[in-house]
Formats: structure tokens, C-alpha cells, sequence
């Protein structure tokens, strides 16, 4: 078993056969996240098939290829195709009538077969608007407070917040991202200027 990511809550692990295995840190039971999972696929969403799902582990298909956020640091997509890549899955998602509520470069991997969302851990059901919203603020989070990746999560979301509706639920997802508890004491410092940053980018719109 080899360790391929460490994650704020999980680590993923690849177990061979095509398969990795994504195991939580917390006490929890992942039986809600693997039905959601499993419902999107039955419908042709692109998420990751579900093989296994006990308490805090997950079993699931290995998806061969980068992160969009790896593939946007190498050069390899910019910020345009990323943005139409996010807003495509927003849009898929709106017809699904989930919310992924993590959905950023980093949970989306680039297969041979296209884009797939993983990590459905925050997985609800409520306003698309909700989802957009919370898209948009992580990247203004990064904007503001992560110098290594502040201009290229500023330059995706000044694509990206404009062509959605990241406004209309905006308070609710700074409230959302308040109560996550494993922001830093950093970002939740940073969450208002992130806000902020949000409305000015759709000003206008």
C-alpha cells in the first residue's frame, strides 16, 4: 500500500489493481458520501467508481492523470480552459441537483476519458448557487492568502466568478466555510477580504 496524497482530513493510499483506497483521519462513516458517488455515476457524472465503502475507509477506481491544479502549475491548461472546466461540472451538477461544495482545480482530475470530481466528503443538496458560490470563495481564500498560488487562483477566478452566479449565496458560503473545521486560523482570518474579492470580480455583472 503506497501513500499518494495527504489531504486536509483523509490520506489516499493506491492499493493496486487499479484501486485506491481514501482513508479519514476523523471518526466518521463514509456510507453517504459512496451513495452519492454511485447515484452520479449511475446518472454519467464523472466521479470516480465506488468499490467498497466501511466506516472511514473508501475503495475506489484509480483515475490516471493530473489534477487541474497540477496541469494549470506545469503549464499544461490555463486559466480559461480551467475555468470552462469548472463551470461545465457546476453545470452537470445543477442537473443533478447535488452540491459538491469542495469543487476547485484540486479535486478535479484530468482522465483519459475527461475531467473527474473527486473528494465528495461535503456532498448536500440545496441551491446550485450555493455550490458557485463556495467555488468562487476558495479561490479568492487562495487569492488572498496563499503567495505561491495567489495570482493564478486570482487570474481562475476572475474567469471563472464572472460567468456564474458566485453572489447570490455568497453570505451563506462564507458562513459554510467558517464553520469547515479545517480551515486555518489564516484563511478564516481572510474569509471577508476573500468575499470581498469575490463581489468586486462580478461587479458589473
Amino acid at each position: 500500500m503506497r501513500l499518494l496524497a495527504k489531504g486536509r482530513g483523509a490520506d489516499v493510499f493506491d492499493i493496486g489493481d487499479g484501486r485506491v483506497l481514501r482513508r479519514c483521519r476523523y471518526e466518521g462513516d463514509v456510507a453517504k458520501e459512496a451513495a452519492v458517488m454511485r447515484r452520479l455515476r449511475a446518472d454519467g457524472f464523472p466521479v470516480p467508481a465506488v468499490f467498497e465503502a466501511s466506516g472511514r475507509d473508501l475503495v475506489m477506481e484509480r483515475v490516471p492523470g493530473p489534477s487541474l491544479l497540477a496541469a494549470m502549475r506545469s503549464g499544461d491548461k490555463g486559466v480559461v480552459e480551467a475555468s470552462e472546466i469548472m463551470l461545465a461540472l457546476h453545470e452537470k451538477l445543477r442537473g443533478a441537483g447535488i452540491l459538491h461544495l469542495d469543487l476547485h482545480p484540486d479535486n478535479i482530475l484530468l482522465g483519459p476519458d475527461g475531467p473527474v470530481l473527486i473528494d465528495w466528503t461535503n456532498s448536500a443538496e440545496g441551491p446550485p448557487e450555493l455550490d458557485a458560490a463556495v467555488s468562487a470563495l476558495i479561490l479568492a481564500q487562495v487569492a488572498v492568502g496563499e503567495a505561491e498560488l495567489a495570482g493564478l487562483a486570482e487570474r481562475l477566478l476572475r474567469e471563472f466568478a464572472p460567468r456564474t452566479d458566485a453572489v447570490t449565496e455568497l453570505k451563506r458560503a462564507v458562513e459554510y466555510r467558517r464553520a469547515n473545521p479545517t480551515m486555518t486560523e489564516r484563511e478564516l482570518a481572510d474569509l471577508d477580504r476573500a468575499a470581498e474579492l469575490v463581489r468586486h470580480v462580478t461587479a458589473g455583472r
